[in-house]
């Protein structure tokens, strides 16, 4: 198991707990660091110097809040946060990643999905489930203060980087929108991380959430 990625549990639940354990034991290349039913015994684990790579994080837990750890893990340590919820209202959604989450999926996504956006969220890459990205979307869409450029895009990006901005606007992963493009996922990071320069941008939803603003995508 040397080399495998460490993926941290919080979750009441004890039959999604077990789910979940099941889908990352499943995968070779994962190995569960830790699978805490409180807020309180999450914490405590993160204090006894356990170092996951990634922690998946439900939202409503019997003492607390889950972007309560969400903030600690973030603050303390250089692992990521997906939260992995059924809470897609956009109170929810804003206060996880206020938190510092770095991707927000609903409990209906499908066992290969996650282990996906788990991969994909340690690479760099912000999944949302298509119904967050619409809410977060349309909040930043109507609380930024400053108004739209209409540059044309081609003065920036080619049209290949606002197709995958595009893609990832309506919350297609890395895979599956090198799938849709049919091009490598490998060719994928390669447009995001020129994207990202371009934009003087570090995440996934800040280059969406630009490219929005300025008028070149739409969703």
């Amino acid at each position: 198991m040397t080399g495998a990625l460490k993926i941290g549990i919080l979750e009441d639940d004890a039959d999604m707990r077990a789910y979940l354990m099941a889908v990352i034991e499943a995968e070779p290349d994962m190995q569960v660091a830790f699978c805490c039913a409180s807020l309180h015994a999450a914490i405590g684990q993160l204090r006894s110097g356990t170092a996951p790579d990634l922690c998946l994080v439900d939202l409503e837990l019997p003492d607390g809040r889950g972007s309560d750890f969400v903030a600690k893990l973030t603050q303390t340590s250089d692992a990521k946060a997906l939260i992995l919820t059924v809470l897609g209202d956009r109170e929810s959604v804003m206060t996880g990643f206020s938190a510092g989450a770095h991707g927000y999926l609903l409990k209906d996504t499908e066992p290969p999905q996650i282990v996906q956006h788990m991969t994909d969220t340690i690479a760099g890459a912000s999944p949302i489930s298509a119904q967050v990205s619409t809410y977060l979307l349309d909040h930043y869409l109507k609380n930024q203060s400053k108004s739209p450029d209409t540059t044309d895009p081609s003065d920036a990006l080619t049209k290949r980087e606002v197709d995958v901005l595009t893609l990832f606007a309506k919350g297609l992963s890395y895979k599956e929108t090198a799938e849709a493009l049919g091009i490598s996922a490998h060719t994928v990071n390669d447009y995001v991380k020129s994207v990202y320069s371009k934009l003087s941008v570090n995440s996934r939803n800040e280059a969406v959430y630009e490219a929005l603003q300025l008028g070149w995508i739409t969703v």
